[in-house]
């Protein structure tokens, strides 16, 4: 610290020869320091302003933006920094959102957008088209499982025929193969 202090008094020295002047004038750092305690005494004397400040501190990211000085006089005049530390907090959030807000209105204002919006009524004709075909694809799919449930019914109807043709089929057969051996030479033989 004593280094930099020493070359900021050497460089006070280089201008202040320069200009002509004397060597009485106080430093720079001193007279930083001064300001400082003068403004210490007019904020303790005057309560509001000390209060004005203390706000401003709070509300300087809002106010001042991103610390950019030419930007900041862009967005906001010394007026309407004045008005916005006058605010309460609760209003300086609300222009903070509305700056966020106005920030990203350029992303809305989009020319795909645009087109967006003229192709909003053909996706509500699609939209319309597609509740229309998932009606129809619903009566599709109850048709095709009562056909299912039908073709099930019907084959095992069928299946129960075959079952009951086979069993008389089978009782026919027994009957036969009965009377055959009842009239076969041997069994003829016999009588």
């Amino acid at each position: 610290m004593d280094v930099l202090n020493a070359r900021l008094e050497a460089l006070e020295r280089g201008v202040l020869s320069a200009d002509g002047r004397t060597s009485s004038m106080v430093n720079v750092s001193e007279q930083i320091a001064n300001i400082e305690r003068r403004l210490g005494q007019v904020l303790a004397d005057h309560a509001p302003l000390a209060q004005g400040l203390a706000k401003y501190a709070k509300l300087k990211g809002a106010i001042d933006g991103d610390g950019d000085l030419d930007l900041s006089r862009q967005l906001l005049g010394v007026g309407a920094k004045v008005e916005l530390v006058l605010l309460n907090d609760s209003e300086v959030h609300t222009l903070a959102d509305l700056r966020i807000i106005r920030d990203l209105q350029s992303n809305i204002s989009q020319p795909e957008y645009s087109v967006a919006a003229e192709l909003l009524p053909k996706a509500r004709q699609l939209e319309q088209q597609h509740g229309k075909q998932i009606g129809e694809l619903r009566r599709a799919v109850a048709d095709i499982s009562s056909v299912v449930d039908r073709y099930h019914a019907e084959t095992e109807a069928l299946s129960e025929l075959f079952v009951r043709w086979d069993q008389i089929l089978s009782g026919i057969e027994r009957e036969v193969a009965e009377l055959e051996a009842a009239a076969s030479p041997i069994a003829l033989s016999r009588r």
